[in-house]
């Protein structure tokens, strides 16, 4: 825990390093950000647990795209082989293609799938395929007209 936060009487060295980590927060690899966004949103829906069993019914894989669409929203998607953006609910559609013919998938201790192997398979999947980059929700908030910056 950083020394940010605990009690002032147990501060040691709050110097500027500590800031200058939590400034830069959101500098984490972009599959890194998908993979938690999604994993948040299905648990948030479920109550499913990293390491629990993803079951490959109907009922799971429509309760799963269900959750993480709206996650998908918060992102842009390119294509590079077709030169166009790709709307989510086509890259969701085409990720859950794929994880249903993959086989391996992060397997529990019994051979069945986990929800963060799923979740995680996905996340790389998509990034892998697609030029994935994250919405700026704050600049959106920003240009509410709808204006285009001057250049």
């Amino acid at each position: 825990m950083s020394a940010l936060f605990k009690p002032r009487a147990n501060r040691k060295n709050t110097g500027s390093e500590d800031w200058a980590k939590l400034a830069d927060r959101r500098s984490a690899p972009i599959v890194v950000r998908l993979r938690a966004g999604l994993f948040l949103r299905y648990n948030s829906a479920t109550g499913a647990r990293e390491f629990d069993t993803f079951l490959r019914d109907a009922k799971t894989w429509a309760l799963f795209e269900h959750a993480v669409l709206p996650e998908l929203d918060n992102f842009t998607f390119f294509d590079k082989s077709r030169e166009t953006f790709v709307a989510p609910p086509a890259v969701l559609a085409d990720g859950m293609f794929h994880l249903w013919t993959v086989t391996d998938l992060g397997l529990d201790l019994d051979g069945r799938p986990t929800t963060i192997g799923v979740i995680g398979e996905l996340a790389h999947y998509v990034c892998a395929v697609y030029e994935t980059k994250r919405l700026d929700r704050r600049a959106q908030k920003r240009n509410w007209l709808g204006l285009t910056p001057s250049s």
